[in-house]
């Protein structure tokens, strides 16, 4: 139904222009976090929560395709949809707060964990009732593992909370995490067809062109920014591919870039607090790379400048290079 895909893109091209718009007359925009140094004060103001725009035109389009094909509405399309919403909502809570608030601080970090766990529970009591789970394909190997229940429950928070967080970690630069997206997508579009999943890969496709017409707008010089909806909702979309495909240990491949975000996360936080030394000038990884103003303190990688542009299409290389190898491995 490639109709439908190119309508798709256009729908989310228009509610994204009209959304901005609406937010320019309303004079809503972006709070900027204080990280100490001086990054992104220019984008101040910005419009954001695109991801509402991005997410609307995706439901819709999704309508549409199960009024023609009822297979739109299987178990497993349903578990991708509830995730995507789900988790969407929590991103949607926080947006409304930072709006509301002026403020960059939003939902804080335990209501947000604590909603995502009531999320994820929701999620393994369906994939459980439902038997949506697959046997876990191991990369690499033609071998296949069943998981007990217990641990089938543990992997289902496991990757909903590693995948959200991660997506919403990656989410600093105009295109970035959008681009990251369509990327790993693209990877899953070639296993559901690979495993003759038809109707998933026509609910992906339809996510990965309304994510192309709010890129649109959100390339650099980014006109809207994508917000906590949009990396909330898309962190789960991904990770529920990942799960109902049994694909979850090809994650790190498929989605490398946001991996590689949290890990310098983690590595900054465990150095400053074990040895009071800063790894990164500032993270996650893709602000060391940036101009910053302001940094009065040492670290240990070589400072890095580059422009915004270069950053945002090398990590897209890196992410294309994890896409090649996620696909070869589970071949």
């Amino acid at each position: 139904m490639w109709w439908l895909s190119v309508g798709t893109f256009f729908v989310s091209l228009i509610l994204t222009r009209l959304w901005l718009g609406f937010q320019q007359r309303k004079r809503f925009g972006q709070p900027i976090r204080d990280y100490g140094p001086e990054i992104h004060t220019h984008k101040k103001g910005t419009p954001t929560a695109g991801g509402i725009s991005l997410v609307l035109a995706f439901f819709i389009s999704w309508a549409v395709l199960a009024l023609l094909d009822r297979s739109a509405l299987s178990a497993k399309a349903l578990f991708v949809g509830a995730a995507t919403l789900g988790f969407g909502l929590i991103g949607l809570l926080d947006d409304a707060l930072k709006i509301s608030q002026r403020h960059a601080q939003g939902l804080p970090g335990r209501y947000k964990l604590l909603f995502q766990g009531i999320v994820c529970g929701f999620g393994a009591w369906a994939a459980l009732a439902l038997e949506l789970l697959p046997p876990l394909r191991i990369p690499f190997v033609s071998e296949t593992l069943a998981l007990p229940p217990a641990f089938s429950v543990g992997l289902i928070f496991l990757i909903f909370f590693s995948t959200v967080n991660a997506f919403n970690e990656t989410d600093g630069l105009d295109g970035l995490l959008a681009g990251v997206t369509l990327i790993a997508l693209g990877t899953y579009g070639v296993i559901l067809y690979l495993q003759s999943e038809i109707a998933l890969l026509q609910i992906a496709m339809l996510a990965a062109m309304a994510l192309l017409g709010f890129l649109w707008w959100n390339a650099h010089p980014a006109r809207i920014i994508l917000g906590d909806t949009g990396s909330f909702a898309l962190g789960g979309l991904v990770g529920a591919l990942a799960l109902v495909t049994g694909t979850a240990l090809f994650l790190p491949l498929i989605a490398l870039i946001p991996v590689i975000e949290t890990l310098s996360v983690i590595i900054q936080v465990l150095s400053f607090k074990l040895f009071k030394k800063r790894v990164f000038k500032v993270s996650p990884l893709h602000h060391h790379f940036e101009k910053a103003k302001g940094v009065d303190y040492e670290y240990l990688l070589p400072n890095q400048e580059w422009p915004e542009v270069l950053i945002t299409l090398r990590f897209w290389i890196i992410a294309v290079i994890g896409a090649v190898l996620g696909v070869l491995a589970y071949r």
